[in-house]
């Protein structure tokens, strides 16, 4: 499955969302497009944003649909040249009339808004642990390098200013591991907090970018190249701080919390 949310004009401003679900007698009639969906072409069914309630409140106007891509007037083209995460299916999707029974409404009409927040605060979490991950990889593939390349005729590893970016290196993952974990037992335990959960995306996705960015550096010229994951890890990593929420997204939310609006 899927969640389609993003928009060509709606990005990090969600509730800009025009793609429309109409209520038609005892069926939803879906229209519009949305981009850069996960899972589009090979998802058995979508979560749609769709604007059911156009005069209510701004924050609910929108409703969550199921919408099985099997359904007549669904269509999804995938969206091809990606810097990185090219395994991953990415979509843009087109609705032309699709209809749905109306029992295809998730939760409570108006308040798809409020349940997209909430998603938020899990998926961030989950993408805070991805960042860890991909640094970590990157700390591995790096060790190893320097630990095996030879120049002036001991391993680079030996010298104390390589030493020194592995320390810098390895400090930061573990600090993002730490505040991941945080994010993660507040959920566990019932206790989603929207600020940690920000912090720990905006963080960890921060240093996935610089450690992977300096592991690549640690390789040289080799890394460069697509014969080292190195290579990999660094394409990979920069989405990390643009999907699920900007990072400008997250200091938004970690700043209005503290200081407030």
């Amino acid at each position: 499955m899927g969640f389609a949310i993003t928009e060509p004009d709606a990005g990090s401003d969600t509730l800009a969302a025009s793609t429309t679900a109409v209520k038609e007698g005892n069926e939803w009639v879906l229209n519009g497009s949305k981009v850069m969906i996960g899972n589009g072409t090979r998802g058995t069914f979508m979560l749609i944003f769709a604007l059911t309630d156009p005069d209510a409140a701004r924050s609910k106007r929108h409703s969550i649909i199921i919408v099985e891509t099997d359904r007549e007037g669904y269509k999804a083209d995938p969206m091809h040249g990606k810097m990185g995460l090219r395994a991953s299916d990415t979509a843009a999707i087109y609705l032309n009339n699709v209809r749905v029974p109306e029992e295809n409404l998730l939760g409570t009409r108006g308040n798809g808004f409020h349940q997209l927040m909430a998603f938020f605060d899990r998926s961030r979490a989950y993408v805070s642990a991805h960042g860890v991950g991909l640094a970590q990889g990157a700390l591995d593939m790096a060790v190893k390098h320097v630990r095996e390349r030879k120049q002036f005729g001991k391993p680079i590893g030996s010298f104390q200013g390589v030493q020194f970016k592995i320390a810098d290196m390895a400090v930061k993952i573990e600090l993002a591991r730490n505040i991941m974990y945080k994010a993660a037992w507040l959920l566990d335990n019932g206790k989603a907090d929207t600020n940690v959960t920000a912090m720990a995306k905006m963080y960890a996705a921060r240093i996935a970018v610089e450690v992977v960015d300096e592991a690549l550096q640690l390789h040289g010229g080799y890394g460069y190249f697509d014969d080292y994951d190195i290579e990999r890890f660094y394409r990979a990593a920069k989405v990390l701080e643009i999907y699920e929420g900007a990072k400008e997204i997250e200091k938004m939310i970690i700043g209005r919390t503290i200081v407030g609006r």
